[in-house]
């Protein structure tokens, strides 16, 4: 062995003398030591090239694997480019088909192609329309437009009044004491025209450029149409105390509530005739309250009234009512029915205690379940200038 042959060649060089450590021993143990030190650094050598490579597939799946709330796209898109809202599947479109309508249930907005769309990033959501630039809705923090792609877009300041036109094209605004009066598009509002205002008017209604606004009035509020077309100047509105309340718009006036005699409320159109509103009023009466809250339970073409009574909903004729000054109506019988909300120029569908009920103007009723996924506090929501919708 080669350790035997280098103690023998050590011993015939050297004086064979007591030692208290032999020189060969300790040449043996150098090498000896240089060899398991070879051996460590060999294997800490693999063991780093492993953990490398191993870290390195797992940083490489890490980047890879999308997180929730995350974009993994974000790196590779357009800077200029706006985030889509996000999809969901756990409200799809064949839940809603049958109701026809968007669903919000608080913040989030389930629409009809299966879309997902949060709406509470500016505040608590209050009221949402479907427009046809997107969705128009008033939140704690204003009013704004969301796009059909692209981030919300504010049209109205906080604690803005606001009212928005049939067609779903048309934003009266009264903030700060100026009435203003926009066009909606993709980009937002595009103002028209602007007027100073009673601090207390709010927008009820638009027609045209003319906007029926609420204010007050020595025997209580009152109603006015104000023109609004470029910067006006101011108005100080002669409130008519014998309007009560609006439902809706037709081709030439607005559909609303009047006082007849000392109490009775009947329907009645309002029109903009000359310096103050003319209010023409039917025998169909009887209301039993206001009509404040009601506004777009009027159908698409003015043709029909949706009046929720209880445990039915009653569906008036105003073209028969305005051109004959007769009463024609249909019953829909459902339990606790309310917010009633028109598909098309002949249907109309209307929360109840069981759900949701369909009724048509020739007096067909279905009654139609909510998706179990909404829970209870959810709300339907208006499509506004969609044609027969």
């Amino acid at each position: 062995m080669l350790e035997e042959r280098l103690r023998r060649a050590l011993q015939e060089r050297v004086e064979l003398t007591p030692a208290a450590v032999d020189r060969a021993d300790r040449i043996i143990q150098r090498t000896r030591r240089g060899r398991r030190w070879r051996r460590a650094g060999t294997s800490l050598a693999a063991f780093l090239a492993f953990a490398l490579l191993l870290g390195g597939v797992l940083g490489w799946q890490v980047l890879r694997t999308p997180r929730t709330g995350y974009d993994p796209s974000v790196f590779a898109a357009d800077p200029t480019a706006l985030p889509t809202p996000a999809e969901t599947a756990s409200i799809t479109p064949h839940d809603l088909a049958g109701l026809g309508l968007d669903l919000r249930i608080g913040d989030l907005l389930w629409t009809m192609e299966g879309r997902r769309i949060d709406l509470g990033a500016n505040g608590d959501v209050e009221r949402a329309y479907r427009v046809p630039a997107g969705w128009l809705y008033g939140s704690t923090g204003g009013v704004y437009l969301q796009p059909t792609d692209g981030q919300p877009v504010q049209v109205a300041p906080e604690d803005s009044r606001w009212s928005v036109s049939e067609d779903g094209r048309r934003l009266a605004v009264v903030a700060d004491g100026q009435l203003t009066l926009s066009e909606l598009g993709p980009a937002g509002a595009r103002r028209d025209g602007v007027i100073n205002v009673p601090a207390d008017a709010a927008p009820t209604a638009v027609l045209g450029n003319r906007v029926l606004v609420a204010g007050g009035a020595r025997s209580g509020r009152g109603y006015e149409f104000v023109s609004v077309v470029g910067s006006s100047g101011e108005v100080d509105p002669a409130w008519n105390p014998a309007i009560s309340g609006v439902f809706g718009t037709r081709s030439d006036a607005v559909v609303g509530l009047a006082r007849a005699g000392k109490a009775q409320l009947c329907l009645a159109a309002l029109r903009p005739d000359g310096p103050s509103t003319s209010v023409h009023p039917t025998t169909i009466c009887g209301f039993a309250h206001p009509g404040e809250d009601l506004t777009h339970s009027l159908s698409p073409d003015g043709g029909w009234l949706a009046e929720p009574d209880g445990n039915q909903l009653t569906l008036f004729s105003v073209d028969t009512a305005l051109s004959a000054d007769q009463r024609s109506a249909r019953e829909c019988a459902a339990a606790g029915v309310r917010s009633p909300i028109w598909l098309d120029t002949r249907t109309v569908v209307a929360p109840y205690d069981g759900g949701v009920v369909r009724c048509q103007t020739d007096g067909a009723r279905k009654l139609l379940q909510v998706p179990a996924a909404a829970g209870t506090a959810w709300a339907l929501v208006p499509r506004l200038g969609s044609g027969e919708r």
